[in-house]
């Protein structure tokens, strides 16, 4: 699927696809440090948390192209009805907007620079 037609899906199903994406990134990464089951759920929790997503979000923007923040910024202003429990609504989002993005990347088939980005995301998130 090319980028610029992934404007034609909703960014309520882009943030979906994200939000697993990063989900199993994290875990994936975290599983690599031996913890046991609850600090790893723990620490996981933390990481993909709407607070922390939007800290990343925030990091993240001076490594994106144009295209990237385009999509990252519409995301974020789309019409959302939940609200994450432990964020304030602009943070929850600024993670909506983020995980747009990395749904937008992973349904793009761009791993390469999804692997960039989803570094970057570990790194703001001090791992």
């Amino acid at each position: 699927m090319d980028f610029s037609s992934l404007n034609l899906i909703p960014c309520t199903t882009l943030a979906y696809v994200g939000d697993a994406v990063f989900s199993l990134y994290v875990r994936k990464i975290n599983c690599r440090n031996g913890f046991s089951t609850k600090e790893l759920s723990r620490r996981c929790d933390e990481i993909v948390s709407a607070v922390n997503q939007a800290k990343v979000y925030d990091y993240i923007q001076k490594s994106l192209t144009e295209e990237e923040l385009s999509l990252m910024r519409r995301c974020r202003n789309a019409h959302v009805n939940n609200k994450a429990k432990n964020a304030a609504m602009t943070q929850y989002k600024k993670a909506t907007g983020l995980e747009g993005l990395l749904g937008a990347l992973y349904l793009s088939e761009q791993t390469l620079r999804l692997d960039e980005i989803l570094k970057l995301c570990m790194e703001a998130s001090n791992l």
